[in-house]
């Protein structure tokens, strides 16, 4: 079925000191280090959005701490300046004014490398894979002496941006580990890396928030919405207060909402609407509300096949969706919305792969929803 949708992440991981959740995973890290048995790379796991890369900062910075004369973990106060007795969180955090903390925001600690996409030097564009080049720079990095003592680090955001000579690069450094080195790697869909790299990496797997966790980072960041909003971006969330607040960053709530309007119509779409929708995302600088659009639509008809598929209603997210979906999956089976939904993700991968106008792709979604009747 399809993931919730995915969206950039606003907030940098690199900057953030909170981590709401995922206490099981900090602890297995933390004891790991404490009892000396760290394995050499770990493969952090689960949805995009859900904390993965904002753990492997935390630890990473844990792990510089141990570098660092007089700043030892058992020194330092709570994340936000009170105690947090018995959590195994507060054991690795710091607060955004410590040193390490600086220097690793400011990407100014010679210990820690960011394997990430990097910007193409030919074109000035943000390159859609990682490459080999990018991997080499981290043999220069391990080759080289280390700049401090301590651990050296490497946090891979996100390891299946890369591409197989990249994969087969890192499989290198994997297979011969430097001593007193660590890779943290981030991995929205780790099916998707080579099975050598996932048997060479302790595997940590992060599970979604509930609805009331997301809700609260919601609110909390964005107190100036409605508590109904909030809700609905926690529940477009699907458990990754990442993409909600993403969400709310690209106005994704209202993009929604004129979604549902536009479908609520089916079988009959309205002309008018399906197309100033479409010329809305076909602007220039709409690429990424283009991209959201996208990732709504399969979220939302993926979940229809769930709900279907269980008999069960789906979520109020805005409001009407349930009423929606019940007349949708009274008319056409379910089975034949499996098949509308696989043929509108080949559909989108078709137009990225071969650069297709970007109107007629949401015209095409449109058109394959409308058409799931007339084939029914």
């Amino acid at each position: 079925m399809a993931d919730a949708p995915t969206y950039e992440n606003p907030h940098d991981p690199r900057l953030t000191a909170e981590l709401l959740g995922h206490e099981k995973a900090q602890r297995q890290l933390l004891e790991a280090h404490t009892a000396g048995r760290l394995h050499h790379a770990w493969l952090l796991t689960g949805p995009r959005g859900i904390g993965k890369a904002t753990l492997a900062y935390r630890f990473a910075r844990y792990l510089l701490t141990k570098g660092s004369e007089g700043q030892g973990a058992d020194a330092r106060p709570g994340l936000f300046g009170e105690a947090l007795e018995g959590t195994t969180g507060e054991a690795m955090a710091l607060q955004p004014d410590h040193p390490v903390f600086r220097r690793v925001a400011a990407g100014g600690h010679g210990n820690l490398r960011i394997l990430q996409r990097s910007v193409d030097e030919k074109t000035g564009k943000m390159r859609q894979e990682i490459t080999v080049g990018d991997v080499r720079k981290l043999h220069r990095f391990f080759a080289s002496t280390a700049a401090e003592e301590g651990w050296r680090i490497v946090i891979v955001d996100a390891a299946d941006d890369m591409n197989r000579n990249a994969a087969n690069a890192l499989l290198k450094i994997l297979e011969e580990p430097p001593e007193k080195s660590i890779l943290l790697l981030v991995a929205h869909r780790p099916g998707v890396l080579p099975a050598t790299i996932r048997s060479r990496c302790q595997a940590l797997a992060l599970s979604p928030l509930t609805e009331e966790q997301v809700v609260g980072v919601v609110s909390a960041r964005l107190p100036e919405l409605s508590g109904e909003d909030h809700l609905a971006l926690a529940r477009l969330g699907a458990g990754a207060p990442g993409r909600a607040l993403a969400l709310a960053g690209e106005g994704g709530l209202d993009l929604y909402r004129r979604m549902i309007g536009v479908m609520e119509n089916l079988p009959d779409l309205k002309t008018a609407d399906s197309h100033a929708l479409a010329d809305e995302l076909a602007g220039r600088g709409a690429e990424q509300r283009y991209s959201l659009l996208v990732d709504l639509v399969l979220y939302w008809v993926g979940g229809l096949v769930r709900a279907g598929a269980r008999g069960a209603a789906m979520p109020e997210i805005t409001g009407g969706e349930q009423a929606l979906a019940a007349r949708l999956t009274a008319s056409v089976a379910v089975e034949r919305w499996l098949a509308v939904w696989e043929k509108m993700g080949e559909t989108v991968e078709r137009a990225e792969r071969q650069k297709l106008d970007r109107k007629q792709t949401v015209l095409a979604l449109l058109g394959q929803l409308q058409g799931a009747f007339s084939a029914s």
